[in-house]
C-alpha cells in the first residue's frame, strides 16, 4: 500500500487515509521501502517500528537515519538495508537489477527531467554494450 502517495510538505496534516490505513496495513508489511526521508518527523517515522518483527526494511538515503527508531545499520542487521545515495539512482539500479529498465522506455517522456536523463543515460550505455 501507498501511505503517502503526495508530497506533504512541513507542517501540513497527513492524509486521514494515513491512519486508517496503516494501522490494517503495517502489521502485515513483509516490505518497507523508506526512500529519501531523516525520519525525524511524527507520526510518518512511526512505520518503522510498526512492521512486524519479520519485516525487510531497506533504507534508501544519502546518510543512514532511523537507528534512534530502531533501524540498525552494518554487519548486524538482520532485516534492515541500506541503499546509499539518491533515491533515483538506486531505484534505477534496482531497476535495471530486476531486469525492468526496458519498461521504462514507455513511460520515460512523462518522468521529471532529471529522472528521465538517468534513465535515457542508463538505456544508452546499456544498448552501447
Amino acid at each position: 500500500a501507498t501511505v503517502k502517495p503526495k508530497t506533504v510538505l512541513f507542517g501540513s496534516g497527513l492524509p486521514p487515509e494515513f491512519f486508517s490505513k496503516s494501522n490494517i496495513d503495517m502489521p502485515t508489511c513483509d516490505l518497507l521501502i523508506v526512500a529519501g526521508t531523516s525520519l525525524v518527523v511524527s507520526p510518518a517515522n512511526s512505520l518503522v517500528y510498526r512492521v512486524s518483527d519479520d519485516a525487510i526494511r531497506v533504507i534508501v538515503n544519502m546518510d543512514p537515519v532511523g537507528t534512534e527508531l530502531g533501524i540498525q545499520y552494518g554487519p548486524n542487521a538482520d532485516r534492515d538495508y541500506f541503499m546509499q545515495g539518491s533515491c533515483d539512482e538506486q531505484f534505477l539500479e534496482l531497476i535495471d537489477a530486476l531486469g525492468w529498465l526496458e519498461d521504462l522506455k514507455t513511460v520515460v517522456d512523462e518522468l521529471p527531467e532529471s529522472s528521465a536523463d538517468l534513465v535515457r543515460s542508463r538505456l544508452e550505455a546499456k544498448e552501447a554494450r
